[in-house]
Parts: structure tokens; C-alpha cells; sequence
């Protein structure tokens, strides 16, 4: 068994079994990945508050026996508390990280990507009034680092419905939003 530490970003997560949950991280030096967290769901684990959704953490893992690595620490570096009681700000950090999720493979290091999202979930509490050009350009650059969209161009039309058909699988966020309004 080889263990390691990593930064990342929760991006999502999941519940297996009685106890234990996926949770998937954006890392800058690794790309996506996803870790098993034993254990984590019994009232008397002290790691469940750190493996919140969009905060930034710091984990040691093992690689195992199986296809799937298993968290051992976790040490919350930050979290963004000021914009989450704000339902359509979560929104807009969940269609970040869904977008992320779905376009990008496993263990692929996209430092430019963990960037934009670190910075991105950092400014959610700042938006005004022309918040949703805002967010378009965050999933627009996220497609043009991925080399889904060239740079300097233009773009026109519906960034989510280019989105979904880049991924061939429709977002889950959009329409939550528009539920919403």
C-alpha cells in the first residue's frame, strides 16, 4: 500500500454502503479524484464537517487493493461559508463543479481548471446584478482550458446546452435554477 497527500477541492459526493461515502476532489497536482471515506458517516467520525461540498482540503490517502483509493486524513483548509444559506449561490457553485465533473477524466492534472474553480467559488459572495454573464464566462473559460473552445472566439448561444452536448449527458444545475426564479 503507497500513501500520499493531496489538495483538492470537494466536488461531490456520494453514499456507499451503511457507513461510508465517494468523495470526488479537483486537485491541482492530480485532476479529479475520487477517494473512498470510510466510515464517515457514523455520528462519531470527525472527519465529516471537513468533506463538505466546494471546500478546499488537504487529504492523505492509500492506494489499496482496489480500483478505488481510500481517504485516511482530512484537514479543512477553507471553506465558503458567507454565500451557502443563499440557495441560487450554491446553484452556481454546483453547476461549476458539475461541469467540471463531467468534462474532465480522472487523474488528469488541469492546474489552469483548479484555478479558475478555486477562484470562481471565492468571488460566488461577490456577484451583482449581472451575475449570470459572470458565471457563463467561468464555464466558458472552463471549456476553452479543456480545448473545447477556441480562445478569442465569440461565443453565442446557449453555454449549457453546449455543454451537455460536449459531455453527451444533460446538467442537473441549470435546471434547478431555473425552478428557482
Amino acid at each position: 500500500m503507497r500513501s500520499y497527500n493531496l489538495e483538492g477541492i470537494v466536488i461531490k459526493r456520494s453514499n456507499i454502503g451503511e457507513a461510508d461515502k465517494l468523495v470526488t476532489l479537483f486537485t491541482k497536482t492530480q485532476g479529479k479524484v475520487t477517494l473512498v471515506a470510510r466510515g464517515i458517516r457514523k455520528l462519531t467520525s470527525k472527519r465529516g464537517g471537513s468533506l463538505e461540498l466546494f471546500n478546499l482540503v488537504k487529504v492523505s490517502a492509500v492506494s489499496g487493493r482496489g480500483q478505488i483509493d481510500t481517504l485516511t486524513e482530512v484537514q479543512q483548509q477553507t471553506t465558503i461559508s458567507n454565500w451557502r444559506t443563499h440557495m441560487g449561490r450554491v446553484n452556481i457553485a454546483y453547476q461549476l463543479v458539475e461541469t467540471i465533473d463531467k468534462l474532465t477524466p480522472d487523474h488528469q492534472p488541469h492546474t489552469q481548471i483548479f484555478t479558475i474553480l478555486r477562484t470562481a467559488l471565492s468571488r460566488i459572495g461577490e456577484l451583482d446584478a449581472n451575475w449570470q454573464k459572470t458565471v457563463e464566462s467561468w464555464l466558458l473559460e472552463i471549456m476553452h482550458e479543456l480545448g473545447y473552445f477556441p480562445e478569442g472566439q465569440v461565443f453565442t448561444g446557449d453555454i449549457y446546452e453546449f455543454i451537455e452536448s460536449v459531455s453527451e449527458r444533460s446538467l442537473n444545475s441549470p435546471k434547478l435554477l431555473k425552478k428557482l426564479k
